[in-house]
């Protein structure tokens, strides 16, 4: 990697003594050290034939570069559509499959309430909404007169202020969140790995923010890592591999797929918050 020299402190990486580019042809200028040496890396565990499928960050970085630094507006669309069909606000009926809601409530305790009211800063009492069992899921997300839009029916209130957030979020932490948001089908998990590593810079790496408050505990008791976010996505698949069985080339594969993105979305969102950089808006490039 080389150091830039310019005021703002940024990074590139070099092969074979010239700095790579993005496939738009941009240079590749990365707003962290660890970042740069991460996704050099990659680059160094290549052999004789590129694999892009082995190179999380560095599609991670020019998907930032090329695509969300100069129109954010389609990853912002689309990160706010998995709101509405958020998979951790579909709880199994406890009645009908007890151990699947356990597990549930392992991974998902504390997500909604401490999100809405740390992140989004909306009152204790508001939340989104909840389906429990599938007839409830199918009833509550379909399209009606109170509920213009297929989806769960969150408050608009919680709507508006998850569209604000997200649309303050620089290209480099908006590109993690939709791709933690598209491999675990929820916003909520996406946006606690933001969340956590928003927290992590502002504490100086310690990972607390002082005294929680008792709704909170749940939530504080895990760490929201990579490894957090890809078992609290993919709860039912893990259940249902369990009970029928895995199938090799397919599940094996699955899990390992989710495991890669949710560790390189969360290690971008850290990288990129410890660094401080703001350069990089949502909706330009410097």
């Amino acid at each position: 990697y080389d150091e830039s020299v310019e005021s703002m402190e940024w990074h590139t990486v070099t092969l074979d003594g010239r700095a790579l580019r993005t496939p738009l042809g941009l240079p590749l200028t990365l707003p962290s050290i660890a970042l740069a040496l991460a996704v050099a890396s990659e680059w160094d565990a290549q052999k004789t034939y590129l694999k892009p499928a082995q190179m999380p960050l560095m599609t991670l970085c020019c998907t930032a570069i090329d695509q969300v630094a100069s129109d954010p507006s389609a990853h912002q669309t689309d990160v706010l559509r998995y709101l509405r069909n958020d998979t951790s606000c579909y709880w199994a009926d406890p009645t009908e499959d007890r151990v699947l809601n356990r597990r549930q409530s392992k991974a998902w305790d504390g997500l909604h309430t401490t999100l809405a009211t740390n992140l989004l800063g909306l009152p204790d009492d508001l939340g989104p909404a909840h389906a429990v069992g599938g007839g409830e899921a199918l009833l509550l997300s379909r399209k009606s007169k109170g509920n213009p839009m297929s989806g769960l029916p969150h408050p608009p209130l919680l709507m508006a202020k998850a569209e604000e957030w997200v649309n303050s979020l620089d290209a480099w932490s908006l590109t993690a969140l939709y791709s933690a948001c598209a491999e675990s089908k929820s916003f909520f998990i996406g946006a606690a790995l933001i969340h956590e590593a928003n927290k992590k810079a502002n504490s100086g790496g310690r990972g607390g923010e002082g005294a929680a408050k008792a709704s909170d505990n749940a939530y504080y008791a895990s760490v929201k890592d990579g490894k957090w976010a890809a078992g609290a996505a993919r709860i039912e698949e893990e259940f249902n591999i369990e009970n029928w069985g895995l199938v090799e080339g397919g599940h094996d594969y699955d899990r390992l797929n989710c495991s890669i993105q949710m560790h390189a979305a969360s290690f971008l969102a850290q990288t990129v918050a410890s660094s401080g950089s703001r350069s990089v808006a949502a909706g330009h490039a410097d």
